[in-house]
């Protein structure tokens, strides 16, 4: 009788490759060199956290998923205020909306359902993200645990009888080492010997939150990554302890990066004194809605193209507006000149903002010599803290390793992947053949049998100027796959 998966996934909430060293993260490090790594493998755009979680789970861009930004105005959800993908609540109230269907691609779970597998996720992260990872786990019947907020937790019944016998659990901390400990507690102690999942899915909380509000390269910083990588270190010992250790496939990963917030812009003030009338949604005669952070996604009334070329015009013209990308284009170049279509960005969703903007990020260090900076608009986060969501490389530069019989030892692709790739890597190990809707390729090259070499990858860089300006993409193409390397802008 099996003890382990098939397959244990483990993803590091917004941990920097850079970080992995032997130093802070030696279990992790040592398994990175120990299997197959993917050193330019990218996350999705915005590299953000509930938009990854989708797009890891259904193996496909947000075109797809349908989780095109942490806050977004959707008046079908609320039409008076922003939809928080984070929250329980605003989840819930998207699932009703939407049948159940908030996510419109078919996620791993579900596949794996119709062949009769199981899928377990035991998250520390926010219930939004950990919801988005199996969004119809409790159709499935599939276990889902959520450490942030219980009310996530699917079967209530099982959820509630592991709360009882592991509980309580404790406050969120940065570091959040005890619940993470709590955790993998009850990943060891309950769902592997209990549920026995075909594949189970672990969220770490950290390094991310630590990041945003101690700040990269912090002695808080490092201890969260230290104390994660110790709790990973548990899940190698026991699959090295099991009998059917050999069979069970690690993978490991991490949704985006982060950089520092070096200067706090207050961006809808700012448009309202420029006359641009904008708000959380239409109402008061507001003709922009959305959110404006670091990574502003910004709906504009229907018929209104006067007001998104207002809009646009407006931010190519501030000092600390990066790449902006807009609707309406022929693919490549956007709908108001000087932008680039955010079909380019695999963004083509009907829920998708008509208007996409990233403020201006560098490679300057912070006070403890990481590279990375940029302007910023979270009021909860400090100046020094940090931040992510645009198209820099740190930030769309993800951690991807696997290890286990199934893959190649000590192997380092040349080839770009991305955590799109994972779901059609897990299926394929399983015969599974990935549904239409995964944009995502199966990693042969790192296969240890049978392996076989993708196509010589491609990199196309788009350009689009304005009278002061030049901003930049640069893709690049596997075959059918594309990724996104980064985006920049340079003054002409």
């Amino acid at each position: 009788m099996k003890s382990l998966p098939r397959f244990i996934w483990c993803i590091f909430d917004g941990l920097r490759r850079d970080m992995i060293t032997p130093d802070i993260a030696p279990r992790l490090r040592s398994f990175i060199d120990a299997g197959a790594d993917f050193p330019s493998s990218r996350c999705v755009f915005p590299s953000v956290t509930r938009v990854n979680a989708a797009a890891m789970a259904c193996g496909a861009t947000p075109g797809a998923t349908g989780v095109v930004a942490n806050m977004l105005y959707d008046p079908r959800v609320y039409s008076d205020k922003l939809m928080q993908t984070r929250q329980y609540d605003h989840i819930a109230q998207a699932e009703k909306v939407y049948d159940g269907r908030f996510v419109t691609a078919h996620s791993l779970g579900d596949i794996l359902a119709d062949h009769g597998l199981k899928v377990a996720i035991v998250s520390s992260g926010s219930a939004g993200a950990t919801h988005l990872l199996d969004p119809r786990a409790a159709q499935l019947g599939n276990v889902r645990l959520c450490l942030s907020d219980w009310r996530a937790s699917t079967p209530a019944d099982y959820a509630a009888d592991v709360l009882e016998r592991f509980g309580p659990i404790p406050p969120s901390a940065k570091p959040n080492a005890t619940r993470i400990e709590l955790q993998i507690d009850m990943v060891l102690g309950a769902v592997l010997p209990e549920i026995k999942p075909d594949v189970l899915i672990v969220w770490f909380s950290d390094p991310d939150s630590t990041y945003h509000y101690c700040g990269i390269g912090s002695p808080d910083s490092i201890a969260a990554i230290r104390h994660a990588d110790a709790q990973f270190g548990r899940l190698l010992d026991h699959r090295t302890q099991a009998p059917d250790g050999a069979d069970c496939q690690i993978i490991a990963c991490s949704d985006h990066g982060l950089i520092t917030a070096r200067e706090r812009i207050d961006v809808k003030p700012k448009m309202r004194n420029a006359g641009i009338r904008i708000g959380t949604s239409f109402s008061e005669g507001n003709v922009v809605a959305g959110s404006t952070s670091y990574c502003g996604a910004l709906r504009i009334a229907a018929d209104n193209e006067a007001s998104m070329r207002d809009v646009v015009n407006w931010l190519l013209d501030q000092p600390w507006c990066g790449p902006v990308f807009t609707s309406g284009g022929n693919g490549m170049i956007g709908g108001v000149k000087g932008t680039l279509d955010h079909a380019l960005l695999s963004l083509t969703h009907p829920r998708t903002p008509e208007v996409y903007y990233v403020m201006k990020a560098n490679d300057t260090p912070d006070r403890w010599g990481w590279p990375g900076s940029c302007y910023f608009n979270e009021d909860a986060i400090p100046i020094g803290g940090a931040t992510h969501g645009g198209l820099h490389p740190i930030e769309m530069n993800n951690l991807l390793a696997l290890g286990g019989s199934t893959f190649k030892q000590g192997y380092v692709s040349p080839w770009p992947a991305g955590h799109t790739d994972i779901a059609p890597t897990i299926l394929q190990a399983f015969g599974i053949n990935a549904p239409s809707s995964m944009t995502g390729r199966a990693l042969t090259e790192a296969y240890s049998r049978l392996a076989t070499e993708p196509p010589q990858p491609q990199s196309v860089t788009y350009i689009s100027e304005s009278r002061s300006r030049r901003q930049q993409l640069n893709l690049w193409n596997v075959g059918a796959t594309t990724y996104i390397d980064r985006g920049w802008t340079e003054s002409v």
